[in-house]
């Protein structure tokens, strides 16, 4: 005999899902279930309740010859175990939309239909790492990634860590889209409402608005100005006159994933609901502060000058 306080219906469901052929996240969060919705599994592989009153926590007490039949169980059967859990059935994903696509992971993902749970921090940090901005044409390699980097680190610096966080995250729906070149991205519309969609999933998956904010527009709009150091000058680069202040750095893919990471990290615990402080000031980097610096003298410059 199991242990009641060893062993419950829930890590029993795990223990199942665990076995099949599909990810774990594939089905999602397993909640516990009570009362009458457990009837047809307990008389499926036999169960005492055998629970105090008023616990509606259900106990796993199977009859010693109960193990022989869980032992013989084939996978439809588990999988009718875990369904009854409110686990997705195997054959859930066959009725997505649209075909999925591999991670860096290892894991399975529908871009055109997409699910919380199967967003990862590590697949977006590496994609954009090895992404390059404006489609490659670039004097140096330079990522996705490390802009994202860039404006999260701005915004730290002149917002909240909640808004630096969805800075980090801004392109994150371009780790499975493609980073799309803007005259492009304006003339594919049904492109356009995937990104919208698949945002909205990040943002549920991380506790972020689906609006984004206008520090975020705004931050995306003129790193552009900063950018251009990286390109030969054409005549279209004087309407970019208004940059953040910051400097490329031109990290390797290998940096500028580590330094998303990292950054996400600092930015996750400060922005948590409790009210956290930010990272003291000693934790940034000097080109940061810097970069800091000089985006207040440019602002104080325009407005006298204004």
């Amino acid at each position: 005999m199991l242990k009641s306080d060893t062993m419950n219906w829930d890590s029993i469901a795990r223990r199942y899902v665990e076995h099949d052929t599909l990810p774990q996240e594939t089905f999602g969060e397993l909640p516990k279930m009570t009362g009458a919705d457990f009837d047809a599994v307990l008389e499926f592989v036999g169960v005492d309740r055998g629970a105090p009153e008023g616990d509606k926590t259900v106990y796993w007490s199977p009859p010693s010859n109960d193990m022989q039949q869980l032992a013989a169980m084939n996978d439809a059967a588990i999988r009718e175990i875990a369904v009854a859990f409110g686990a997705k059935s195997a054959n859930d994903n066959d009725n997505r939309r649209g075909a999925f696509m591999q991670t860096f992971s290892a894991r399975q993902f529908w871009p055109l239909d997409a699910r919380t749970a199967e967003v990862h921090l590590e697949d977006i940090a590496h994609s954009l790492s090895l992404q390059c901005r404006y489609a490659g044409h670039c004097l140096r390699f330079y990522s996705v990634a490390e802009h994202c980097v860039h404006i999260a680190r701005w915004i730290w610096w002149h917002s909240t860590p909640m808004n630096a966080l969805i800075g980090l995250l801004h392109d994150a729906t371009e780790a499975y889209l493609v980073d799309m070149p803007r005259p492009v991205k304006r003339s594919l519309h049904e492109y356009r409402l995937h990104e919208a969609a698949l945002w909205k999933v990040i943002a549920a998956r991380y506790g972020l608005p689906e609006e984004m904010p206008e520090i975020v527009h705004e931050a995306d709009n003129r790193i552009i100005a900063d950018e251009l150091v990286n390109m030969r000058p054409m005549a279209w680069h004087a309407k970019h006159n208004d940059p953040l202040g910051v400097s490329l750095e031109f990290w390797s893919p290998e940096r500028a994933e580590r330094e998303f990471l990292d950054v996400f990290g600092a930015l996750w615990s400060g922005s948590s609901l409790v009210g956290a402080s930010l990272v003291a000031d000693d934790t940034y980097p000097q080109h940061d502060r810097e970069a800091s610096a000089a985006d207040r003298d440019y602002q104080l410059a325009k407005e006298e000058a204004g």
